[in-house]
């Protein structure tokens, strides 16, 4: 089960914070008491792993409809109930044992006063008393099947096993609902492992070993032939149990004068790693418990574990069909130096490129946020101590994707340009390609631009622009322009290419775009042509067509001559190139739309800015 989107309700902070993204490598973002720890407890208590105590539950006001649906305290008429659901993406393995379709939605639910119910929404009969036959007892499935019509059929004995095999049948066999339910035993034996590592864990490496041998632990506890014996031994054992019961139940009817009162132990072995003992020494020593040992030895035995968990952990998910393993690290980067957390880093990466692993970071670093693409970041804001989510979508335009670093660098203190992270700046000639490029970047590539730490910018054709572009430059920051392939040989053009010679740009500073002139001439007849009939449709109802397209092809600037055209023949032409070229690019649907000779200058691009970045300025440079 791959976990893809996180859901969480009345839970500290985060008061009612809803579809959280989770990418197979997630960064979690944002300033102190902003909900990343809150997070990643509540995905802990999704999956099992802890409980809810008083101070988890969100004590916001209820006025506040817009955060929570808490009711005020001590209001006893309605529990406070915190609620985290998820969404998870199913192996076709998973599908066919659940019998349902991916993604798949999972919550667990604490209700003050009542506990935790682990569910799942799911289809089931409309009949609300035909949804959870295995909770109920012989005599209640019995009177169940007398209310719908239904008997024991020949050779069924009497006991609650034939009554639940006949209603199990008829339920199959009725309307059906979607809703939450509860969820069955075959789901939470599938629910993904958690192996959650805090910043804290560096001062106890006995956490961290077992944290990691309780998920082996468990791993081992999933296989066919040892999950049968353990199903055997709680069967024994609740078998054995029984007259205890009963017993129990019996002295409670008589002192209470109860007509009934039931009683029925659920058996289940957990196994866990209760505890571990750890001790070390250098060479021609004793060896020394960590206990005793100093900080600086127990943080590099935990960072040490941290790597060796990833052999351990790979073993187990790479040679499964379900399950998988969620890897949490909170703070990872507490208490170590910028070496380590590049060690951390790359750690990270290895651990999220196993199929069935997920790897979740909550982090101040910037060399970790540095690390990974941006649309794996999930920024964690707050307004009146409530969290809110910031993240990128796979549709975000360009603008969108700027207004999230600049909030994310505004809310974490950097400087916008430490956060973006810029190694190459891109100099584009005007409103066009600033419009058109990201998008049709991100297209081909499917990663913003940013991404690729490639700053834009629209030099709009002015002198002032070239001045900042040589600025840059001569302070050893990598600068690239951009410009249409005719810049070569038009000596009139704004951005000609003796003209970038004359401001101390070379011919490999400039990627040219054109086939033979303009960006506009890179898109093929068919593009223009089915781009032309859905946005400017001519008035006289005609089709344009790619003959109308290719008949421009000629000498001069096919761009004006296009746009021309359709002022000619559309009332509703578009008001500018800018608008032309930017509709053409919104109608692409898949990476091999943007034609090759732009990928071509957008990888050129990415190589360049692989080169770049801050460079050594040595003394005699200045």
């Amino acid at each position: 089960m791959q976990l893809i989107e996180l859901s969480v309700t009345n839970f500290r902070s985060l008061a009612d914070v809803a579809g959280i993204p989770i990418h197979k490598q997630t960064i979690l973002t944002g300033h102190n008491d902003c909900g990343k720890t809150a997070t990643l407890d509540a995905l802990a208590f999704l999956l099992g792993e802890r409980h809810i105590v008083d101070s988890d539950i969100s004590r916001f006001a209820v006025g506040d409809r817009e955060r929570s649906a808490l009711p005020a305290i001590g209001d006893e008429e309605e529990p406070r109930t915190v609620t985290v659901e998820a969404k998870f993406e199913l192996s076709a393995t998973e599908a066919k044992l659940l019998q349902t379709a991916t993604p798949v939605r999972v919550r667990r639910r604490y209700v003050e006063g009542e506990g935790t119910f682990l569910e799942w929404h799911a289809k089931v009969p409309e009949r609300e008393d035909l949804r959870n036959l295995e909770a109920l007892k012989a005599p209640e499935l019995r009177a169940l099947a007398a209310d719908v019509g239904l008997t024991l059929r020949d050779g069924q004995t009497n006991v609650k096993a034939s009554w639940y095999e006949l209603l199990e049948e008829y339920s199959s066999t009725v309307t059906q609902v979607t809703d939450w339910v509860q969820a069955p035993a075959e789901l939470k034996d599938a629910l993904p492992q958690l192996l959650y590592f805090k910043g804290d864990s560096a001062e106890s490496p006995e956490a961290v070993v077992r944290g990691i041998l309780t998920a082996k632990l468990r791993e081992y506890t999933l296989r066919e032939e040892t999950r049968q014996r353990i199903t055997d031994l709680e069967t024994e054992f609740s078998e054995r149990l029984k007259d205890d019961a009963a017993l129990l139940r019996k002295l409670v009817e008589d002192r209470c004068a109860l007509d009934e009162f039931s009683l029925e132990p659920q058996i289940q072995f957990k196994p866990t790693v209760s505890s571990v003992s750890l001790a070390a020494s250098a060479r021609g020593q004793h060896p020394v418990p960590l206990s005793a040992a100093g900080a600086g030895r127990s943080r590099r035995i935990t960072l040490a574990l941290w790597e060796a968990s990833q052999q351990l952990l790979s073993e187990a998910t790479e040679g499964s069909d379900t399950g998988g393993v969620i890897i949490v690290y909170d703070e990872p980067d507490t208490h170590l130096d910028y070496e380590h957390q590049r060690r951390i880093m790359e750690m990270i990466k290895l651990s999220a490129s196993a199929s069935h692993s997920t790897v979740i970071v909550a982090t101040h670093s910037l060399n970790l946020i540095d690390g990974v693409d941006i649309q794996d970041i999930v920024h964690l804001n707050s307004r009146d101590g409530r969290a809110y989510v910031q993240s990128l979508g796979t549709t975000d335009t360009d603008e969108q994707t700027r207004r999230f670093l600049s909030n994310m660098a505004a809310s974490l203190g950097f400087r916008n340009s430490v956060l973006l992270h810029e190694k190459c700046f891109v100099a584009v000639e005007g409103a066009t390609e600033y419009a058109a490029l990201p998008a049709l970047f991100k297209l081909a590539f499917g990663y913003p631009i940013q991404s690729a730490g490639i700053a834009l910018w629209a030099c709009g054709g002015n002198d002032g622009a070239l001045n900042f572009a040589k600025f840059l430059k001569e302070h050893k920051r990598t600068v690239v322009f951009m410009v249409d392939a005719d810049s070569q040989r038009d000596k009139q053009k704004e951005f000609s290419y003796d003209r970038l010679l004359k401001y101390g740009f070379a011919e490999e500073d400039c990627l040219f775009i054109g086939n033979p002139n303009e960006l506009e001439d890179v898109f093929d007849n068919d593009q223009w042509a089915d781009t032309m009939n859905e946005q400017w449709p001519r008035d006289d109802e005609k089709q344009w067509t790619a003959q109308d397209v290719n008949a421009l092809r000629t000498e001069g600037k096919f761009s004006k001559k296009l746009h021309g055209l359709l002022h000619q023949n559309s009332s509703q032409a578009p008001r500018s190139k800018e608008d032309m070229v930017v509709a053409l690019a919104q109608r692409l649907r898949t990476p091999s739309d943007v034609p090759p000779s732009l990928v071509k200058v957008f990888k050129d691009a990415v190589e360049i800015a692989s080169r770049a970045g801050s460079h050594y300025w040595a003394e005699e440079d200045e």
